[in-house]
Formats: structure tokens, sequence, C-alpha cells
């Protein structure tokens, strides 16, 4: 099913340039000019990025440079230049190259969220990084050439290394962001936060009203002390913003506009407003997902705040995974301009994304970056969240087993271009798991090799899925049994 089309350019009745949005999430040029637009998608993604870095020239100023968006670098600075330069050879060269890294410090958290994303990642019997490690990822990273660190968890304050790890990034080559629930936004750690160079701080909010928010927290005055650690930050001079998400429940109530208003009303500079997407402890549970029709709601939100130039800036997942989001260079970035590291040193496209491409421990990053590059799944640009896309799902999330310790090894799972499914997979998950029992039994009572074992495994499983999907049945095979 297609949705209606969006027509850019129509000079004389001719259809020049447009695009139409499929159901699935996915974009498809439809102009006798498109195929010309994607030779030059880089002077198209520069002029977007220009219109907007011009309606909100004025947000705000950092060492006397223009602010326009505070998760990107200051317009000027060298982290912005860097950028660019990666942004322009990711063009030319048609090889993506990093921007972002989201770290998770620590798992460790005074909150008990039911929909934690960083659910199912903590382990007992592994250290989390040590300091020495975390600042050989951020020279790795560095060296990869991002330009931006997030630095999130779990609780990120809970660590107590947390200031000197923002204070060792080279602040010539990246900023620094943090996201917390700001129980720890006392006048000690922000004057830490502002000592070691912090760039931005994202409070993160389930819900506008504070009684909601405490509940979903399980912290009681949890909401209050982190919009009183906002005005002390703001008073350092750093950034402040608001992170949420967006529900199907919460949407039909217009809930994200009341969190937009509530950030107008504290004074932020930016709200980022996530989709819901079902990830960690909520996995399996799809029923909040937007629906296509509530993701325009949103893009049209988020399209009159800018054209209003109102502030603060929203910054939605829906616009981002837009017509006008795609052509501005955006899209889903998992895998493409970011990636993410849990507090074990695993690498995954991203934070929602719960598979793991390999570990800083065993081998370096550059060399994961480029394995996660090369995989079917993200070795192209994807116009919409690979997280809420239907075929990713089926393909790489649905078959993982339920009691598995996240992120799961993407070897584990067939190396196959999701768009390429035909037909929805049935009931692939439980025969996955079927086989996975299978396969424990027999390595406890046998001693066969635990490599044959898993091969084997590992053939059963995509035997199951081929009569789905699109693949080389040789060549992928092959491929497959040998990880």
């Amino acid at each position: 099913m297609i949705m209606e089309e969006e027509v850019l350019w129509k000079p004389l009745g001719l259809k020049l340039i447009s695009f139409k949005k499929l159901e699935d999430g996915e974009i498809v040029g439809t102009g006798f000019l498109n195929p010309v637009l994607d030779r030059f998608s880089l002077f198209t993604m520069l002029y977007f990025q220009a219109k907007f870095y011009k309606q909100y020239s004025d947000l705000a100023q950092w060492n006397g440079k223009m602010v326009s968006n505070t998760f990107a670098p200051p317009v000027g600075s060298r982290p912005q230049f860097r950028a660019l330069k990666a942004l322009v050879k990711s063009h030319i060269f048609r090889v993506s190259f990093p921007l972002v890294m989201t770290f998770a410090v620590t798992y460790k958290c005074q909150c008990r969220c039911p929909h934690c994303s960083a659910a199912h990642h903590v382990r007992s019997n592994i250290e989390e990084l040590s300091t020495e490690e975390a600042k050989r990822l951020i020279d790795e990273s560095l060296d990869l050439g991002i330009s931006v660190i997030a630095f999130t968890g779990g609780g990120p304050l809970v660590r107590k290394d947390i200031f000197e790890l923002i204070s060792y990034v080279n602040k010539r080559k990246a900023i620094c962001h943090l996201f917390t629930n700001g129980l720890l936004l006392n006048d000690e750690n922000v004057q830490k936060l502002a000592d070691a160079g912090l760039y931005s701080l994202f409070l993160s909010l389930d819900s506008p009203y504070p009684e909601e928010h405490n509940r979903m927290r399980g912290v009681p005055g949890l909401f209050e002390k982190g919009v009183e650690g906002l005005q002390k930050l703001k008073s350092k001079g750093i950034f402040v913003a608001l992170s949420s998400y967006a529900t199907r429940s919460g949407t039909v109530k217009g809930i994200y506009k009341k969190m937009y208003e509530f950030a107008q009303k504290i004074g932020v500079q930016n709200l980022v407003l996530f989709d819901n997407v079902p990830t960690g402890a909520m996995m399996r549970d799809t029923s909040e997902m937007l629906t296509k029709d509530q993701r325009e709601e949103i893009i049209d939100y988020t399209t009159n705040i800018f054209n209003q130039r109102m502030k603060p800036t929203l910054s939605s997942q829906a616009w981002q995974n837009s017509i006008e989001g795609y052509l501005g260079g955006i899209g889903c970035v998992a895998g493409c301009i970011q990636y993410y590291v849990s507090a074990y040193g695993e690498v995954t496209p991203c934070d929602f994304t719960p598979l793991s491409f390999g570990s800083i421990r065993e081998e370096p990053l550059k060399k994961i970056w480029k394995r996660m590059r090369s995989h079917p799944a993200y070795k192209h640009r994807s116009q919409f969240c690979r997280m809420q896309h239907p075929k990713f799902r089926h393909a790489y999330i649905d078959p993982i087993p339920n009691d598995a310790t996240l992120p799961f090894s993407v070897d584990k799972l067939p190396r196959v271009d999701f768009r390429k499914i035909l037909k929805r997979p049935p009931l692939l998950r439980r025969k996955y798991e079927y086989l996975n029992n299978i396969y424990r039994k027999k390595t406890e009572r046998e001693s066969q090799s635990s490599s044959y074992q898993k091969a084997l495994l590992q053939l059963c499983a995509l035997s199951l899925v081929r009569s789905c999907w699109d693949i080389s049945p040789l060549s992928e095979t092959a491929q497959f049994a040998s990880t």
C-alpha cells in the first residue's frame, strides 16, 4: 500500500521531483528528475541543513559561535568541520563515516522503568569497562572521525569517573552530551559537569505530568529534581534539553504536544521526541508503535514549529524519517552515522538495536565498524527506522530467544538484506527457539564439538526461513555456517 504522493517541483504541470512513502516507511522517488536528484544528494542535504540553521540562527551561542541545534556542534567550530568532512566523504565515496557515538558508561541506575531500553543488557559475570578501557574507546572513536559523543546508561552520573571521561574528550574534535534521569543533578555534580566541558544535557521524561513520570520511573520526586537540575545547568552555561518519546496511546491524547508546551514553559533549548521503539524490556510489544497516520501528525506538528521558528526546537524521529528528513541526510542513522557501545564494550548500530557486531575488548573499533557497514542489513542507507521496519524485525528481532542476554550476536542470525524478504515468516521466532532448546539439550548430553553443534543449529534455522526470504541458497548457507 502506498501513501499519497508528495510533489516538490511541478513546473508547467510536469512532475519533475516527487516522492511516495510506502506503508513500511520506505521512500521512493517518482519524479522524472529524481534519479538526477539522487546523484546530487550531497547538495540536497547541504541545502536542507542550511535552511534549518538559518531558521534557528538565534537559538543560542557557544564560545561566540552560533548554535541552531543543541545536539549538533556549533556553526564554524572544529567539531562541525569534522562532521561536514565526514558527510562529504560519505557522499563522494559512497561509504559511511560515523559522526556520533552513544556510549552507555554503566547500566547501574536508580530507576526501575518497565520500558527500559537497556533491560536485558545487564550481566553479573562481566565487569563494565574500566576507566582506561573507556578512554581507549574514546580515542578510537575520535580516530574514526566522530564529532559527537553522547554519554548514557543506565544512569551515567552513577559512574564515579564520568566527569573524568567527559573531560578526557578532545573538545577540538567532539562535543559531549549526557542523557540522565536527573536524580543526581545537585550543585556539586552540576559544577563538575561544567568544569569537564559538557556541551548539553538531555533530561529523560516519560510524561509532562510529575505524578505519572515518577510512577513510571519508580522514584518519588524524580521529576521535580530533574527539572530543578536543568535550571542549575543553565546558570553554568550548559545547554539543556528534554528527551521523550511518543506512544500510540499517548499520541491519541496529544501527550507529545503537552510535552512540547512544558519544554517551552521551563525554557529548554530543544525537545528530542523519539518514536516508541519496541526494544529492551518491551522488545516483543509492538502495541505502542505509532501508526503511519500518527507519524504524519507529528511530522506536520514538527514542520509547523519549524516554519514559525518556535522555540525550543523540536527534533522528532518521525520528522527525521520523513521525506524532508531523508533529503536533509537523516533517515535511519543507526549504523550509518551513529553507533552504540554498551557498558561491556559491545558495539551495536544504535542504542535501540540489540544486535552486537563485536566487542572493543577483542578487536579494534574500526574493524567492527567496517563489519557493520558491510553487513547486508546495514550496507545501504535506510529512509526509515529499521527497528520499526516490519521486515527488519521479522529478520533480526523476532528470531532472538526470549531468554537471550542483549545485545544478541548478529553472527547467530542469517546474513540477509531484509528489504528482499518476500513475505512474513510465520512462527519464525518460536521455531528458532525450539531448535535452540534442542541444541542446548544435546550439548548437555553429548560431547560433540560445540562449533559443529552451532553450525548445525544455524543451518537448521536458515532452512526455516529460506522459503520466506529471497536469498542465494548456496552462498548464504556457506557464509552462515562458517560463523
